[in-house]
């Protein structure tokens, strides 16, 4: 495998963790051995075995504590700096690089998330996509399946690319089949046509969420040799 990619979304709410901890169970299973890092948490305790941080930590396998894979964290659920601010916290870019340098060799491949899209504020004068272009890793985009989900992947896509990150393709995540029109069923195709991009998988809604379902959904439902 390579050395990891870093998961974005078109929007916040947008499944971001779910994909990365589906595809973390998939890799685990195949026995790849799998570290996760996600910077920033906004309203929620990474302790939580109910948080982005605690599902990461235990869908991968990663023995790091959680403060090590959420080293930053906030109590109201807005865009981490917003959050940050109001609580007179003030985090700058190498705060959130000198973090992962001291977690990114300690696994072979590495899954980094995102908080919300790509253009979300960290800090005062960075954006989540100032934390890609340091960290340099492969990016793949979680959208939706439904209709507009067209253009917001396309501008996500488009952005990346203006910033110099390598996009390895799109997860749309949480596709009904019972509901789904036209839209949903035609997406992916448009997706790959204007955005230029592979869609690597569809994943469909599903209830029960532990590891061995995810990972058996993962494995079926996504190209994970893409992530190579």
């Amino acid at each position: 495998m390579g050395e990891g990619i870093f998961v974005t979304g078109t929007d916040t709410g947008i499944g971001k963790t779910f994909v990365a901890a589906g595809i973390a169970a998939a890799l685990s299973q195949k026995n790849v051995d799998v570290g996760v890092f996600k910077p920033m948490l906004s309203g929620d305790n990474r302790e939580d075995p109910e948080s982005d941080t605690m599902i990461l930590k235990s869908m991968s396998g990663d023995k790091s504590p959680p403060s090590d894979i959420t080293p930053f964290q906030f109590e109201e659920p807005l865009a981490p700096y917003l959050a940050a601010k109001r609580q007179g916290i003030f985090v700058n870019k190498t705060d959130v690089i000198n973090s992962w340098n001291h977690i990114k060799h300690r696994h072979s491949f590495n899954i980094v998330e995102g908080a919300g899209g790509i253009t979300v504020p960290y800090g005062k004068d960075f954006l989540v996509s100032d934390i890609m272009k340091e960290i340099n890793l492969p990016v793949l985009v979680v959208a939706r399946p439904n209709l507009g989900t067209v253009n917001h992947t396309f501008l996500t896509v488009d952005y990346a690319r203006r910033c110099g990150l390598n996009v390895l393709g799109v997860v749309i995540n949480g596709f009904n089949s019972e509901k789904a029109g036209v839209a949903e069923h035609t997406n992916p195709e448009l997706i790959e046509q204007f955005c230029k991009v592979p869609v690597l998988g569809v994943i469909p809604q599903i209830d029960k969420r532990d590891k061995k379902t995810l990972s058996e959904l993962f494995l079926a439902k996504m190209d994970l040799s893409a992530l190579m």
